[in-house]
Order: C-alpha cells, then sequence, then structure tokens
C-alpha cells in the first residue's frame, strides 16, 4: 500500500470547508433526561438533538458544566470529537447555551453520560429490636438462550483494538444497562488521572480471579455512540448491519460472570476492570498503569469483590453468606460454639474461603487500598466488614471448633479425601485469614492523612507467598505499590533505602527475580532471602505477552516447596517444615555471627536468552558468587520424615537409647529435645525448658520400632480435647521436621578442607529433603542459617560451582561458633 500524502493547510482549509457544506450522512441521536429543576438551570430542551458522528482522531470537548442526570450511549475510549465547526456548534449548543469554545486536544472535565455512586452493601447495624436473620437467597438461575447467543455473536467478526493512551490517563468500563440473560454491551471511556473519581467520573473497581480457563466469553463493545445496547436475540438478527460496526472483545467466563452480576437493569454501571481497562498486549502502558494501580483502587467509591457464581446444586455458599451476620452477632456466640447443630454452617464458610479468589496475588493491593468494599458471591452480597468480622471470630474461635469440624468432614457426604491429618483444617495460613490480618494492620495514617506501609516488600513477598497469579512476573509488581518502600517515596534514597525495582514487563522471569533479590542484599545486607521459599515458578507454556520462558537458578526456591504451598495447596495440610530464616526483620538465629559479616555478593550482569522453549538451558551469567566459609560436609542423612514420623535412626543420632523394655525415661539429651525443635519456640524465641520434659514424656510413644509418630498423638490429643504441654511440643517438632532429612556430618579441621572424624566435632541437625552425602554444610556472609551445597562439576570433572540445596539446622552452629579456628573461608560460586 502506497503511503499516505502529508496533507498540506491549502488541503487541510479545502477539506473544513468542504465539511461545513457536506449534510450528515449518519446522523445519530443524544437523548437526555432531565429533571424540572436542572432542565430550568442548564437552559436544555429534553427534545433530541441531532449531531454527527464522533471521530476519534479529531480533537476533544472539554465541558465545565456537569450533565446531571442524562443518558447518553458514548463509544468505546470516548474523548468527544468534533468533525467541523458546524458539528462544534452543535456539540456547544447540546452540552450548554453558554459553553466555552472548545479546546483541540482535551478529555472531557464531565462525562458524556451522568454517572452516580451504587450502593452494594452496607455494614450490619446493630439493632436494639432484631427481627431476626437474613435468609439466603436463590442462586443464579442458567440461561437457556445461551446457544443462541454464541451463534449471533460469532456474527461479531471484528475485534476491538485498544487506542493508545497517555501516561496521566486511564480507561473507564461504560457498562450498558441490561437484563441478566442479555448479552453485555459496554463502552470504554478514557479519564485524566486528576479527574478519577471526582464528582464527575464516580466509578468502583473490580476485584476477581482471572483463573486458567480459555477466553471464551465475548462482550460487545459499542463502536458507535448511538448504538443501543444489544438486548434480544430478534434485535440482533434484525439489526445485524448495526451489529457488524460494534467491536467484540473476548475476556474469561468469570469476567463475563461478574459483569452479568453488577450490571443493573436501568442505569449505567461504571467500573474499572484490569483486564478490559488495561491494554494487556502493551508492555509499557501495563508498566504505567501497574504503577498507579493503587491510587485507581483507593479513588474508586468501592471495591467489588467477586467471589464467583454460585451453583445451584450446591448450596454451601448460599449457607455461608447466609450466616455471616449471624457470627458477628456477639449474642449469638454461645450457642454457634456449643452446639453440633451449627458445625454445618461453619463447616459452609470453612468452604467459602476455598474459592479461588482468596489465592489471587493481586486482590491484596486491591483489598489494602480499598475505601470501602463488598463481597459477591452469585447474587449474595456483603459489607467486606462483616465478612472481615466474621473471619476474624472464626479464627479467634477455630481451636475450640477444629475437634468437631474435623469429625464432621469425616462422617459427612461433604468428607474430603486428603482429610488425613488436623494439619489439613487449619486456617491460619489461608489466604482469607491473611487478608483480613493485612487489611486491619497494613496501613497506617501519616498527620496529612496519607497512607503509609508498616511492612516493607520483602517482608510482604515472603509472607504473603502463598497467593497466586497468572503470570510469575507479578510476584513482584502485585506487592510493590502497598510495600513500605514505595509509600515513603518523599524520603532521599539512600544505601539502605531506595525504591524497588519498577515493573518492567519487556524482561523475562529471571531478570525479575534476580532484580528483586539484588535489591534486598543491597538495601539489607541479608542474603536470607535465598533460604526462602518465595518465588512462583515459571510458566510452563508461552503466551502472547510472555514469549521467552527461563528455567531459574538454584538461589531461587518455589513457594510450591514452602511449608503450605500455595492455592488449593493450602487446603491439602502441611507440605514442609517452618522456614529456618524466618521471616525479614526478624532472624531467628545468627550463623554468620555480629563481626561485620554482611552479605557479600556478585550479580550477573545481564541474562543470556538461549530459548523460548521449556526446558532452557540455565547459562553461567545465572550464577552468583558468595562469599563464606565451609563448615563440614555431609556423611550420613535419612529420608524425608514422611506426614511427621521421627524415625529411629534420627532419635539415636541425637544421642537417645531405645529401650522397649524400659520401665522408665530418667533424662533426656540436649542435642536430642533441642534439635527436635530447632532450639527455637513457634515465635523463634529460645525454647522454655518444660519442652524437656515434654520430650521426655514424647519418648513413652515410641512404636515397637522406635520411632514416633506424631500425627497419632496430636489427633487422639486432639478429639479428647487436651492440648497440654506434650500437644504443643510436638506442634513445634512437626513444624521443624516435617519432610526434612535428619544428617550427620564430619567437620572441617583445617584450612585444607579435611574432615574430623572424631564425636566432638560431628554434626548433627536437619536439612532439606534433597541433602546428598558428600553435600558441604557452609555459612555464608550475611546468612543468618547454615545452607547445604552440593558441588557439581561438568562431564570432564571439571567443577563448575555448587547447586544451592537449602537452609540447615546444624546443633552448637547457629550463633557465630562456625567461625572458628579452623574454617576455611572462600568464595563459592552457586549455580
Amino acid at each position: 500500500m502506497p503511503p499516505k500524502k502529508r496533507a498540506t493547510n491549502s488541503n487541510k482549509k479545502q477539506r473544513r470547508s468542504q465539511a461545513q457544506r457536506e449534510p450528515i450522512d449518519r446522523p445519530w441521536k443524544i437523548t437526555r433526561r432531565f429533571t424540572a429543576s436542572n432542565q430550568r438551570n442548564s437552559g436544555l430542551r429534553s427534545t433530541p438533538e441531532t449531531l454527527p458522528p464522533f471521530r476519534q482522531e479529531q480533537s476533544t470537548v472539554r465541558s465545565s458544566t456537569p450533565l446531571l442526570a442524562c443518558n447518553i450511549d458514548v463509544e468505546p475510549e470516548a474523548q468527544v470529537n468534533v468533525a467541523s465547526n458546524t458539528s462544534q456548534s452543535l456539540v456547544k449548543r447540546a452540552l450548554h447555551a453558554d459553553h466555552p469554545t472548545i479546546e483541540r486536544g482535551v478529555v472531557l472535565s464531565t462525562p458524556p453520560i451522568a454517572l452516580s455512586k451504587l450502593s452494594w452493601a452496607s455494614p450490619s447495624a446493630v439493632k436494639i429490636n432484631r427481627l431476626g436473620f437474613n435468609a439466603p437467597t436463590s442462586g443464579p438461575s442458567d440461561s437457556s438462550k445461551g446457544a443462541k447467543w454464541a451463534e449471533v455473536i460469532g456474527q461479531v467478526s471484528r475485534v476491538y483494538s485498544y487506542k493508545h493512551i497517555s501516561e496521566n490517563q486511564v480507561r473507564l468500563l461504560l457498562l450498558k444497562p441490561g437484563a441478566f440473560d442479555e448479552q453485555v454491551n459496554a463502552s470504554l471511556l478514557v479519564v485524566n488521572d486528576d479527574q478519577l473519581g471526582n464528582e464527575h467520573f464516580p466509578y468502583s473497581a473490580l476485584s476477581y480471579n482471572w483463573g486458567s480457563s480459555k477466553d471464551d466469553s465475548t462482550i460487545i463493545i459499542q463502536d458507535d455512540p448511538a448504538s443501543s445496547p444489544v438486548k434480544s436475540i430478534k434485535k440482533a438478527v434484525d439489526a445485524f448491519r448495526a451489529i457488524m460496526q460494534d467491536k467484540m472483545i473476548k475476556v474469561k467466563p468469570n469476567l463475563y460472570e461478574a459483569l452479568r452480576h453488577l450490571r443493573k437493569e436501568d442505569q449505567t454501571v461504571a467500573l474499572w476492570v484490569d483486564a478490559l481497562c488495561i491494554n494487556q498486549f502493551d508492555n509499557e502502558e501495563k508498566k504505567e498503569q501497574v504503577l498507579k494501580m493503587a491510587q485507581i483502587y483507593h479513588k474508586a467509591y468501592n471495591v467489588n469483590v467477586w467471589l464467583g457464581s454460585n451453583d445451584p446444586s450446591d448450596l454451601v455458599s448460599n449457607r455461608a453468606m447466609a450466616f455471616i451476620p449471624k457470627v458477628i452477632d456477639p449474642e449469638n456466640h454461645s450457642a454457634l460454639l456449643a452446639s453440633d447443630a451449627y458445625i454445618a454452617d461453619w463447616a459452609s464458610l470453612y468452604e467459602l474461603l476455598k474459592w479461588s479468589w482468596f489465592s489471587r496475588r493481586w486482590v491484596i493491593q486491591e483489598l489494602a487500598f480499598a475505601q470501602s468494599a463488598s463481597i459477591h458471591c452469585g447474587k449474595h452480597v456483603r459489607d467486606w466488614s462483616d465478612f472481615q468480622t466474621a473471619i476474624a471470630i472464626f479464627h479467634r474461635h477455630f481451636d475450640v471448633l477444629k475437634a468437631r469440624l474435623m469429625m464432621y468432614y469425616e462422617s459427612s457426604q461433604v468428607k474430603r479425601s486428603y482429610m488425613n491429618d488436623d494439619s489439613t483444617l487449619e486456617i491460619k495460613h489461608l489466604g482469607a485469614n491473611l487478608l483480613v490480618d493485612m487489611r486491619s494492620n497494613l496501613f497506617r495514617k501519616r498527620p496529612d492523612g496519607s497512607l503509609e506501609s508498616t511492612r516493607g516488600l520483602e517482608h510482604l513477598v515472603c509472607s504473603l507467598s502463598g497467593f497466586d497469579t497468572s503470570d510469575p512476573r507479578d510476584t513482584i509488581n502485585a506487592l510493590r505499590s502497598i510495600s513500605k518502600e514505595a509509600t515513603r517515596h518523599n524520603l532521599p534514597i539512600t544505601a539502605s533505602y531506595k525504591l524497588p525495582p519498577a515493573p518492567n514487563y519487556s524482561k523475562d522471569l529471571f531478570e525479575i527475580y534476580r532484580d528483586f533479590v539484588q535489591w534486598v542484599i543491597e538495601t539489607t545486607g541479608s542474603i536470607d532471602i535465598i533460604c526462602r521459599h518465595w518465588a512462583l515458578e515459571e510458566r510452563k507454556e508461552p503466551t502472547p505477552t510472555t514469549p521467552r520462558l527461563v528455567r531459574l537458578p538454584s538461589w531461587i526456591l518455589f513457594v510450591e516447596d514452602s511449608a503450605w504451598g500455595k492455592g488449593e495447596d493450602l487446603f491439602r495440610g502441611r507440605k514442609a517444615g517452618d522456614s529456618f530464616v524466618g521471616l525479614p526483620d526478624k532472624s531467628n538465629y545468627n550463623a554468620c555471627g555480629m563481626r561485620g559479616k554482611q552479605a557479600e555478593v556478585e550479580f550477573p550482569k545481564s541474562p543470556v536468552h538461549r530459548s523460548s522453549t521449556i526446558p532452557a538451558q540455565v547459562t553461567h551469567d545465572m550464577s552468583i558468587y558468595v562469599k563464606g566459609a565451609m563448615v563440614g560436609s555431609v556423611s550420613f542423612r535419612t529420608d524425608p520424615f514422611p506426614d511427621g514420623v521421627i524415625t529411629k535412626d534420627c532419635l539415636e543420632g541425637l544421642g537417645w537409647s531405645f529401650d522397649k523394655d524400659a520401665k522408665e525415661i530418667t533424662e533426656v539429651p540436649d542435642k536430642l529435645w533441642k534439635t527436635l525443635v530447632a532450639d527455637r519456640d513457634p515465635q523463634g524465641k529460645r525454647p522454655p525448658y518444660w519442652y524437656k520434659t515434654a520430650c521426655q514424656h514424647c519418648l513413652t510413644y515410641q512404636t515397637n520400632n522406635g520411632h514416633i509418630n506424631i500425627g497419632t498423638i496430636l489427633r487422639r490429643n486432639l478429639r479428647v480435647g487436651s492440648q497440654d504441654i506434650v500437644y504443643d511440643y510436638l506442634c513445634r517438632v512437626r513444624a521443624v521436621t516435617w519432610n526434612r532429612s535428619f544428617l550427620r556430618g564430619d567437620a572441617i579441621c583445617s584450612a585444607t578442607a579435611e574432615t574430623c572424624a572424631s564425636d566432638h566435632d560431628e554434626l548433627v541437625g536437619f536439612g532439606p529433603p534433597k541433602t546428598e552425602k558428600d553435600d558441604v554444610i557452609a555459612v555464608l556472609y550475611g546468612c543468618s542459617v547454615p545452607v547445604i551445597l552440593r558441588p557439581t562439576k561438568n562431564s570432564s570433572g571439571e567443577h563448575l560451582g555448587y547447586h544451592f540445596v537449602g537452609e540447615a539446622y546444624i546443633y552448637g552452629k547457629m550463633e557465630d561458633e562456625a567461625f572458628g579456628v579452623h574454617c576455611e573461608e572462600k568464595i563459592f560460586k552457586l549455580l
């Protein structure tokens, strides 16, 4: 196609003159509805005006007068455009008799359709005389016209194409009126940042789970401002030519259901929806919009939390939503906690917490900045504050309810096949409970009224690691805006305080993770981050927005291997032991000492992109160089402890001699009872002395083979309602030993890295499940615990570096004892 000729000034004048003479060939109507007082004050007539079509390429209109109580269908991303002097005068007369001169390139100061705040739900009021509890409503009915609608929608062949918006603009989705079973119609409106959320542009924001399903639901984007919503099949067929001028966007079914439920039959709903208001295929726009999502959710008058549509055949969610008002009423607590008649209600509330929305990482930010929020499940709506209160109460009394809930699941028709130990039924680590805690404690107000986060980005990434995201690059991006570093933007940049890396969707996953780890180490002086399971795994298949996939190095550990995993893993019980290093700003140990031994790490300058397929090769530039000291090497290890069973080999390795004919247990070695709990209580403090007595009693439960089955003991105590010192001790033992290997090692005795064989220099403790014989036990500068490293060679026997296996607890080497006269300092290349 030949290039278009550049228009000259004479050509422009000629076209403008011709446009003034040409008749309007495609008239459209703006219909306005006014109250009597508004009509008098505005000087506007209530009769329709005929105006020319908007043209996106042309200039825009600014109106300084609110368009109250008017209803206009607008084109997508509508910046009201003027094609000629004639149309300028028509638009001016239609908007206001005294409208100022139309300015080119300016977005409307008022929307072309009156927008108002809608009431979704209100917090429950405390009534003096209660009339009763709200009964659950019925779930949504399925449309019988789905197949016919699909046939009609298939005729709309034009896919919507986003137009570029500037850095200081956002799009709003104008959801047009329609009945529940009618096709979803909408338009996109561009608004300046400084106008967003003001009295003329009120909107609510949608918080929902994208899901992994395909984009197979269609939304019609009205391209012609004169178009009416497509409401019936007959009208769609009759107006096929008009439909062809509309465009479509394919969305995921969960989003489509949310829009159907949030739509009103008699008024336009203004929403901000990330999947629709951001061009997902424009990395630069995504970067700009992600950086201001905090203000987008904060300026919204309400955040609509969409859990999903309830299945009409499953009334669990209906029951749970109806149970919430009862839970938050203190007068009901005695009956709700004491009577078995309400166990099914508590179970339904627990099942509600399994909805996928509670596992989504982006919802943390969306909820954190919300001025108010409502939670929607099908046609049920509750105010978020009521839901938050209900979950907090549930958490507080969970230990009282837990035994009866387990019996309910085991005996009822909703029994879960994976209910094999009491860790399967937990609320502390569930996303819903973490969200409630975060919403209550994350922010504090400054004197000027602005919000300041109380938690750093590293803390958020590690403590909220169980939340998932469809793009693993958002492991960091989804939490950046709510971090302490991002909300302290007015402070000077120093070595100890600098902004985290900005979102950049042109980078691959390794680059994102490397930049984050480097930022953490440079700002904290600690390398504990490489011991935590915080990172989401790479996608299995490339997508249009992430065409380049990488295989990550060993010093980035995945959240899938953490104590509770992510997403649905949380409902399957414990997967591994708790982290030894703990959360940031709260180190449990000090293996590297207090003698100025901060992290000394050299990072690769840039990655080498080998392939866009899985698996990609780990290249040499993904290695980091870390200074530390060799402590010893592994000489023996057990298989990982399955489901909390402490083996005889472990007990004997810690100094215990098993005698099944013994009549009493008189003394327990310190090495035994302290190592089993990693010499700490659940809060990371020194263990109480009664732990020794509790361990002494635990040894009376040894099986005929000399093992201790923690699960069996805990379940028995839980059923009889006995949570004594043995129960508390074994809970801590399980948190330390679950899926870890007991290991023995030989200490390094000289600078030549030779090992000692004496009992005095023997190392004992717990390591990762993949620990192997001859692995190296080391302490890295800036790391609070010892680590296990595996020497790696190529096919020629040449030493390449070390594979990072994970953190370890080594008895007697957790408080600077490792740096003795025999330690060998060296630089480790971690692959």
